[in-house]
């Protein structure tokens, strides 16, 4: 019985031996999977999904970095945990392995998109007229943060300087440079502008004297153009003009209504860290005139629309050779004034407009205008009703709105004068006006005349040696 109970023993012992000695000469197989590669990321929190095999059974796994700063696991021992890193950094993490003892890793490249703060506002280097700037950047992205700073420059300041849409005020004539910064974790990157500001100057807008509005409404409306400087106050003010209104006064781009045929000047006043500053612009809507400004010198001129063509509505003003294409009447060398008086001041001046030769009128007339011929007058009468209803038609007040005048003219051989002096004839009685016909041979030259102490208008020639006449051009109508 003992003896049976010993070997039994024994052999249990044996099989327990032999089975022990079976598992240690078993061989651990580490075959680590860390995924794939994940370059250029770019997200909210500069997060990444990894996606390692998981370990198989008995096995740890365990994630690491190799390389790079700043990241982190939110669980190690997760193949498919989430690390979150840093823009700009790249990184090597390894997917580890371990059994009793031994290890083994495998490798993943990870990497996240640098920082990259854009400016979309640029200033030209010179701030023209003004000391402030609207600053205007790329909005922050996945949980960065923005900053505008001064680096360089005395005497300003940045209001709302952590929104990525900013006011920038200085002091004028001063040299800035201006940092936009977008920071995340302990990563930074930054743009810088550079300027100059000049002074505070306002601006209204361009002088516009022929706003083409609705036909038919009796006000007409403008969108005015004004310029409000970043961070300022503004606001408008007709100073001159009847029944105009400024719908909204302190919005630079406000709607101006206003009658046809109406000159408005407003001032556009500008408020900004103390400093004050305005600006005028001058309005007009087309009504029955139109209006020109002749490049050559500012001048401006009414015109209307006439049997297909636009008429000059005032005399022209432009000074082609004085005292040899061109005259003011009642000036020149050894000459008389028979009528009315010599033009002094700039309102006389501008209302009877220049006597001119002819040639000089012909051959200098403003881009895009020239002289009427004789059909394009007659053809103009005969389309008004003839003589006797155009003549009322076309003179000032007439219902055409050519408004011909009485500017009179300059006669260089007039025998009524015994010293045969040259002589001013007809000032408020007689409008002489220049048309394009011509007959070389005996230089003479179309003319067509209204005068007081007529009911119709009259036409003919003249020789061009020794008359001086009014012009009114006329050109194709403007689309």
């Amino acid at each position: 019985m003992k003896y049976r109970t010993l070997k039994s023993l024994l052999l249990l012992l044996a099989i327990i031996a032999i089975a022990g000695c079976s598992k240690d000469e078993e061989p651990i197989i580490l075959n680590p999977v860390a995924g794939t590669n994940l370059l250029d990321v770019e997200n909210e929190g500069y997060v990444v999904e990894l996606n390692a095999v998981p370990a198989p059974k008995g096995q740890q796994g365990t994630w690491r970095v190799y390389i790079g700063e700043n990241g982190r696991f939110e669980n190690v021992n997760d193949p498919k945990t989430n690390f979150y890193g840093e823009p700009g950094e790249k990184y090597v993490l390894a997917w580890e392995l371990s059994e009793r003892g031994e290890y083994k890793s495998a490798s993943i490249d990870v990497s996240f998109k640098p920082l990259n703060p854009i400016i979309t506002s640029i200033p030209q280097d010179t701030l023209h007229n003004n000391i402030s700037f609207y600053l205007e950047a790329e909005a922050p992205r996945f949980g960065a943060k923005g900053q505008w700073s001064i680096v360089s420059g005395d005497g300003a300041e940045i209001v709302g300087e952590e929104n990525n849409e900013s006011v920038f005020i200085g002091d004028k004539f001063n040299e800035y440079t201006l940092r936009w910064t977008l920071s995340y974790g302990s990563k930074e990157a930054f743009k810088e502008i550079q300027f100059v500001t000049d002074e505070l100057k306002a601006f209204a807008g361009e002088d516009n004297l022929d706003i083409v509005a609705s036909k038919t409404a009796k006000t007409k409306f403008f969108t005015l153009e004004g310029f409000l400087p970043a961070g300022a106050t503004g606001n408008w003010n007709i100073i001159k003009g009847q029944q105009g209104t400024v719908h909204s006064e302190a919005i630079d781009n406000s709607l101006f209504e206003g009658l046809a045929d109406t000159a408005y000047t407003l001032t556009w006043t500008v408020d900004l860290a103390g400093l004050q500053s305005v600006d005028t612009v001058d309005l007009r809507f087309r009504g029955k005139w139109g209006m020109w400004i002749d490049e050559r010198d500012g001048q401006s001129y009414r015109f209307t629309v006439v049997n297909g063509l636009e008429w000059m509505a005032d005399n022209y003003n432009y000074a082609e050779e004085p005292g040899y294409g061109s005259w003011y009447y009642g000036h020149d060398e050894r000459s008389i004034v028979e009528d009315g008086h010599p033009l002094e001041n700039e309102d006389e001046r501008k209302y009877y407009g220049r006597l001119y030769d002819w040639h000089n009128a012909m051959d200098n007339a403003p881009e895009g205008w020239r002289l009427p011929s004789g059909m394009e007058f007659n053809n103009m009468v005969v389309a008004l009703g003839g003589d006797l209803y155009a003549d009322p038609k076309i003179k000032e007040g007439g219902d055409t709105g050519i408004d011909l005048n009485y500017a009179g003219y300059y006669n260089l051989a007039i025998p009524s004068d015994p010293s045969f002096r040259n002589s001013f004839v007809g000032q408020d009685k007689s409008g002489l006006y220049w048309l394009s016909d011509y007959t070389e041979i005996y230089d003479y030259a179309s003319v067509f005349e209204v005068t007081s102490s007529s009911a119709t208008p009259g036409s003919g020639y003249l020789p061009t040696k020794f008359f001086k006449l009014s012009v009114r051009y006329v050109r194709e109508i403007q689309e």
